[in-house]
């Protein structure tokens, strides 16, 4: 048979008090006479009442739960293993320090899409919750008003991207206008001039916007520019890598390499290539950005630019307890270096 679980109204009606008297000696406020504390407290025990995070949480203590919000839908979230990256990162974090990880993500309609544009279901329905110490955030597009909403609650947050347009974010993210620069230069060195960009949409990330300036910098340095024509969008997913590398086989000069601003849109060229019957990189090289495991186990293996997701995660979760634990942390934004990591995908230009 299950038993009925008991709740603060009962403890208030055995003890003949209201709700919030209840709450008050829960909270150990001191504005409760003793007599009916005892009162309270003897109803506690006589019910065996144990109460939630919330009810026995001051605002001032701590749960030992940061939030760690996700603006995407589930679909598209666990699909994405840079993002996955960034949860073991902070969760290794909370682990060792005796914190517990609460995950809130956006609706989902199935598809991987938003549902809600800006994602803010995850933020309110993690601060509905009123567990957590703090929160760390994956910035999207749409993000800012989800963060300041966090902040006026007084919720520290840690940013694991660029917090653009927020007064004074703690942030954590990688070298990404380095990292593509790093793309760029090697496809030069193997005599790639017509190249081509798959970037992350035309109103995007900062990440993206850091990575494209990356592009034109590396071709200012060889005294050339990048080509409108032979910029295409996806919006991240490997599909969307193939709908672009078509747009862009399609251009009346066709580009010989493709930088792809995402590894998983990388991928999506590949296949793309490979439908198509052309030759990867003996006709068309291809490269990404991130180092997802599934880039060294492609056909072929993918070059590509390695940012490291997990210690990403880990530096977020480090700063954030130092906000939470110690109210203060440098104001500096935390950025961690990316690598070229050279396979099969890339090889100098045919000369046919």
């Amino acid at each position: 048979m299950k038993h009925k679980r008991v709740t603060i109204e009962d403890v208030a009606e055995l003890a003949g008090v209201s709700r919030q008297t209840v709450s008050r000696v829960l909270n150990d406020r001191a504005d409760v006479a003793e007599e009916t504390r005892a009162r309270i407290q003897s109803a506690i025990q006589t019910l065996g009442y144990s109460p939630s995070l919330a009810a026995r949480s001051l605002p001032q203590q701590r749960t030992h739960i940061i939030g760690l919000v996700i603006p995407y839908g589930p679909t598209y979230l666990f699909s994405d293993p840079h993002l996955l990256g960034f949860i073991c990162g902070v969760d290794q974090i909370a682990n060792q320090r005796g914190y517990n990880l609460l995950l809130s993500t956006a609706r989902d309609d199935g598809t991987g899409a938003l549902s809600d544009v800006y994602g803010l279901s995850a933020f309110e329905r993690l601060i509905n919750t009123r567990h957590i110490d703090g929160a760390v955030v994956v910035e999207t597009l749409n993000s800012r008003q989800g963060i300041s909403t966090l902040r006026q609650h007084g919720y520290p947050v840690v940013i694991l991207g660029y917090g653009t347009d927020i007064e004074q974010p703690y942030t954590v993210h990688s070298d990404d206008r380095g990292g593509a620069r790093l793309a760029i230069m090697h496809l030069l060195s193997l005599g790639h001039q017509r190249l081509g960009i798959i970037s992350g949409g035309e109103r995007t990330l900062t990440a993206m916007e850091e990575r494209l300036a990356g592009c034109r910098q590396a071709l200012a340095e060889h005294g050339l520019t990048l080509d409108p024509a032979r910029v295409a969008y996806g919006d991240l997913t490997p599909e969307s890598g193939m709908a672009a590398t078509s747009r862009l086989l399609g251009c009346a000069t066709p580009p010989t390499a493709i930088f792809a601003l995402n590894d998983r849109m990388a991928i999506g060229a590949i296949q793309y290539l490979h439908q198509q019957g052309i030759n990867v990189p003996q006709q068309v090289s291809i490269i990404g950005f991130d180092d997802i495991p599934q880039a060294s186990i492609c056909t072929p293996d993918l070059t590509t630019v390695r940012q490291p997701a997990l210690e990403m995660g880990r530096q977020a979760g480090r700063l954030l307890l130092e906000l939470i634990e110690n109210d203060a942390a440098l104001q500096q934004p935390i950025v961690l270096p990316t690598e070229l990591i050279v396979r099969g995908s890339t090889a100098p230009v045919s000369r046919s």
